[in-house]
């Protein structure tokens, strides 16, 4: 595995005005983290399942936390969803999103289960590339 920077020194970095104190180490373990990334739009409604399955064509993979917060392209407009790590947290299965809420630009966990709304973005990432951070 790649080494990665802790999901803490990421979280830092990213400058946050809110983040949801179920974002840990613990819930997200280290993974490694790619070098090219691609935002992607369906303009629909779609299930986390389905949307995995869209995002893992052609040598990509759905972005994890640690891709999620080391990716630099943000705008703050839209909800960002990375969907290559769910934790089990009470409640259910969740996953790491940035976007801008009644809290500020945050990061928050959006539910695994369910529909996304068109207006969300997704990351992926090329399976082939990894670096260090």
């Amino acid at each position: 595995m790649t080494t990665t920077k802790s999901l803490k020194k990421l979280i830092e970095a990213g400058k946050f005005d809110y983040v949801n104190p179920k974002i840990t180490e613990e819930n997200f373990p280290p993974q490694e983290v790619g070098t090219e990334f691609e935002l992607v739009h369906f303009d629909r409604n779609i299930s986390s399942e389905d949307a995995v399955k869209e995002l893992s064509k052609d040598g990509w993979r759905p972005a994890n936390a640690y891709d999620l917060l080391s990716w630099k392209d943000w705008n703050g407009k839209h909800t960002v969803v990375a969907l290559g790590s769910v934790a089990e947290v009470p409640g259910g299965r969740r996953v790491l999103c940035l976007c801008e809420g009644r809290l500020g630009r945050g990061l928050y966990l959006g539910w695994w289960d369910g529909v996304w709304s068109a207006d969300s973005r997704f990351l992926k990432v090329r399976n082939s590339k990894t670096k260090e951070i």
